[in-house]
């Protein structure tokens, strides 16, 4: 990531990946990566979209007991749902299953 920035035109989405002022459409790469015409990829601006009920209930864990780790994790979930949403490839798709599966664990549990 270049940078991240919060997005007064997402409404959404809680995330999204731009490129930056002069740097190249992101899809354009996109195509000439695929002709095997570029071979650097540029870093990305992650836009988070503040009034997102997602990130609204993120900001309320900040300073919390143990939150730290557990907001550690969803800001990588959040990246990666950004990649997805731009048709990037993960770069790590492994730890995002187990990132996700870790949430779904957790939400899922029934109290005995």
């Amino acid at each position: 990531m270049k940078d991240v920035r919060i997005s007064d035109r997402l409404t959404d989405s809680a995330v999204c990946l731009v490129a930056d002022e002069g740097d190249m459409d992101m899809h354009l790469e996109r195509l000439l990566k695929q002709h095997r015409q570029l071979d650097a990829e540029a870093k990305r601006i992650l836009e988070i979209n503040p009034k997102s009920a997602l990130v609204e209930r993120l900001a309320l864990r900040v300073g919390q007991e143990g939150a730290s780790d557990q907001l550690g994790e969803f800001a990588w979930l959040l990246l990666d749902q950004a990649r997805i949403l731009e048709g990037e490839p993960l770069p790590d798709p492994s730890a995002f299953a187990r990132r996700l599966s870790k949430l779904l664990e957790k939400d899922w549990r029934v109290a005995a």
